[in-house]
């Protein structure tokens, strides 16, 4: 990914929040059902999207921003 010139923490928190909502998705909603915890897994699944659609929306923000400033 490449986020333009200059030094920022754009490219930092897309990827961190990437990460985090994969994973949140990927491992914490399968604990919570095989647990049982209905509520703790919307919750889990809510969140985890969130990050992912922050983290794009940023990033093609950043991009329209970089190419048409």
């Amino acid at each position: 990914m490449q986020f333009g010139g200059g030094i920022g923490y754009i490219g930092f928190i897309v990827t961190l929040m990437l990460i985090t909502g994969i994973l949140t998705l990927r491992i914490d909603t399968k604990r919570y059902e095989v647990s049982g915890m209905k509520r703790e897994q919307k919750a889990a699944r809510i969140v985890g999207w969130f990050n992912v659609v922050i983290a794009i929306g940023i990033y093609i923000g950043n991009w329209v921003i970089h190419k048409f400033a």
